[in-house]
C-alpha cells in the first residue's frame, strides 16, 4: 500500500497523530507530497524532523514550493524568494530549536534538514511514478513525456493536458488546499491538501484502495475554507 500525505505546513502535532493512524507494514510506502513548512502551523522544524526520522516503512518526500523557496533563501540569501510564503513560523520554529536561519547559509540549519531541502537523500525525489499513479507536489502535464516535465510546474503549477493525455496514471497531488480529499474522476486526479496550516485538517490517502485518514490540528476551524481572509494574497 502507498499512503500519500498532503501538505503539512508546520502542523507537527497533527502529523504525529496522522502517522500513528496509518496501518503501516514494512512493505508499505509513505509519500510525503511536500510543503512541510510555513503557513500557520507552529512547528515546521519538528515536521521536517519527523519526516527525516520516519522509519516504519519506506518513505519518499517530494519537495514542495515552500521548501524550494527556503532552499533558495539558504543558497542565495535573497529575501524576495520568501515573499508571500508565510515563512515567519518557520523562522521562529528553527530559532526556538536553536537554529536561527541565516540568509545564504545552509549550515545554519541541521545537516539532515539541509540534505532534505537540497534533495541529497535517496528518499528525496521531485516526483514518483507507479504503473497506476503519478505523485507530484503540484503540477504535471499529461501531454508531455517525462523529459518534458517542468520542475517549476511540479512545485508551483497545476495538472494540465487533460484534452490529449499520453499518461494513463491518476495524478496524486497536494499544493491546492480544499476542504476534503478530492477525487476528480474525469480528470484522474486526487487532491490531498486539506488546508493544514490554514485552519484545515491534515490528510492522507491510501493507494490503491483510496481510504482517507485525517488528523485535526489544534487550530482546526471547520469554516476555514470559507473565511474571506483565509485565501487572500497567498501563494499556494
Amino acid at each position: 500500500m502507498i499512503y500519500a500525505v498532503g501538505d503539512v505546513h508546520g502542523e507537527a502535532q497533527a502529523l504525529r497523530e496522522l502517522l500513528a493512524k496509518l496501518p503501516l507494514t514494512r512493505s508499505d510506502l509513505v509519500v510525503f507530497l511536500g510543503d512541510l513548512i510555513n503557513r500557520c502551523g507552529p512547528d515546521p522544524f519538528d515536521c521536517i524532523a519527523q519526516v527525516v526520522a520516519f522509519d516504519r516503512c519506506a518513505k519518499i518526500c517530494l519537495l514542495g514550493n515552500h521548501e524550494e523557496a527556503l532552499r533558495d533563501y539558504l543558497e542565495v540569501g535573497d529575501i524576495d524568494v520568501l515573499d508571500g510564503m508565510e515563512s515567519e513560523t518557520t523562522f521562529r520554529s528553527y530559532e526556538a530549536h536553536g537554529y536561527p536561519i541565516a540568509a545564504g547559509d545552509p549550515a545554519s540549519i541541521p545537516d539532515e534538514h539541509a540534505r532534505y531541502l537540497f534533495q541529497a537523500e535517496p528518499w528525496t525525489l521531485p516526483f514518483y511514478i507507479t504503473d497506476t499513479h503519478i505523485f507530484t507536489h503540484a503540477g504535471w502535464d499529461l501531454r508531455k513525456r517525462l523529459e518534458g516535465q517542468s520542475d517549476h510546474a511540479m512545485r508551483w503549477g497545476r495538472v494540465s493536458g487533460f484534452e490529449q493525455p499520453i499518461w494513463d496514471q491518476t495524478v496524486v497531488r497536494g499544493h491546492t488546499p480544499l476542504p476534503k480529499v478530492t477525487f476528480a474522476r474525469s480528470k484522474r486526479t486526487i487532491g490531498v491538501d486539506t488546508g493544514a496550516g490554514m485552519g484545515g485538517r491534515l490528510s492522507a490517502v491510501a493507494i490503491p484502495n483510496e481510504t482517507i485518514y485525517s488528523a485535526h490540528p489544534i487550530d482546526f476551524d471547520p469554516k476555514w475554507y470559507f473565511a474571506p481572509a483565509s485565501r487572500k494574497s497567498i501563494k499556494f
